[in-house]
């Protein structure tokens, strides 16, 4: 009896040890998070005003929150956009109007996810216009970055939006995404009307 005791002891020991030597190789997938986040969208605004000069499809908008000639605009007050496809006509949605969108939308890089932790998206795998089915938002009720984007594209416009926290989610952790974390969206706008769904575009 002695005997089984001592090796139930320790069995018992080293099934803690494992435990613990696990527990030291927890990864943070998130590490030095708002740093990198804030150190990425500063280079970012950098990198779009060199390409936007260069003539390259790049362009910064300023959160609409904000009006363009009164305030002295900092890094996390851009949005900043590449212009994969232009869309077709003049028209572009308005604080008040809904729209149809496809998108992706994705983290920076982080420990296990190169191309970004996905957080959300509208339609499955690669996208075909055939069979996705666009959402549709008041654009008031989107985020201040998504909002912004939003009512600078035509229909059609296929565009990379890069949105710094400030502008997306905040200080605060969301579900699945992180305090303190830019958000990428892939995004596409299918249609937009105004308070009467008939009139449409």
């Amino acid at each position: 009896m002695k005997f089984r005791y001592l090796i139930w002891c320790a069995a018992a020991v080293l099934s803690l040890v494992a435990c613990k030597e696990e527990d030291t190789t927890i990864v943070d997938e998130f590490p030095n998070w708002q740093t990198t986040n804030d150190a990425y969208f500063i280079k970012l605004v950098e990198d779009a005003k060199a390409k936007k000069a260069a003539g390259e499809p790049w362009e910064l908008y300023t959160t609409f929150t904000k009006p363009d000639n009164s305030f002295s605009a900092q890094y996390y007050d851009y949005v900043v956009v590449e212009k994969l496809s232009d869309g077709v006509g003049e028209a572009m949605p308005q604080w008040n109007d809904s729209v149809e969108v496809h998108y992706v939308g994705r983290l920076l890089p982080s420990v296990h996810y190169p191309d970004g932790m996905e957080i959300d998206r509208t339609y499955s795998g690669k996208f075909d216009e055939a069979v996705a089915t666009p959402v549709t938002f008041a654009v008031s009720s989107m985020i201040d970055g998504f909002a912004t984007a939003v009512q600078h594209m035509r229909l059609g416009d296929h565009w990379k939006v890069y949105i710094p926290y400030q502008l997306g989610y905040g200080a605060n952790e969301q579900n699945v995404i992180p305090a303190y974390s830019n958000v990428i969206f892939d995004l596409r706008l299918e249609n937009f009307w105004h308070k009467k769904k008939g009139d449409r575009y």
